[in-house]
């Protein structure tokens, strides 16, 4: 699997270790999902602006429960060593992805008052684009860790008394 091969990373972001980046990214994933139930909160609260439908209340939800539950599980994954546990996640993991990206922003966010003029337009398509570079990062990073547990021959250093 030589293409596979040169997906998997050592090191998170040059300096850490793998597991430390996956403990970083359940955290990234935890806060973010609490941030999202906290708008989704201050929407529930005020009604009055009606801007979005039940549909998109009810999916953000999900999302929120989807989000916190994966973080969840790449946590216990890593601190517990299970490493299969990691697939759980990129399942979970590539749900949000394609909910969040796909349905959401093209359902959703058409009707957006919000994205009127092109500045605001280009700024959220910018945001989105940036998000979705960090998620497929984070994925190849949990892979990462997961093939390195699995294959740790392959990661030693060549022994030098050879």
């Amino acid at each position: 699997m030589p293409i596979i091969r040169k997906l998997v990373s050592q090191k998170f972001c040059f300096c850490m270790s793998l597991s430390s980046g996956c403990i970083i990214i359940s955290f990234y994933t935890l806060f973010f999902g609490f941030i999202n139930a906290g708008t989704t909160v201050d929407e529930v609260i005020y009604k009055k602006s009606l801007k979005t439908d039940i549909w998109a209340k009810w999916f953000n939800v999900f999302h929120i429960g989807l989000m916190i539950a994966a973080a969840v599980v790449l946590l216990i994954s890593v601190m517990t060593k299970y490493s299969k546990v990691v697939f759980v996640w990129m399942a979970m993991y590539i749900i949000h992805v394609i909910s969040y990206y796909i349905v959401f922003n093209a359902l959703v966010n058409t009707r957006n008052p919000f994205l009127s003029s092109p500045l605001s337009t280009s700024i959220y398509v910018l945001i989105n684009v940036l998000t979705l570079v960090i998620d497929i990062f984070f994925m190849i990073i949990v892979f990462s860790y997961y093939y390195v547990k699995k294959h740790p021959d392959e990661f030693r250093p060549p022994c030098i008394d050879k």
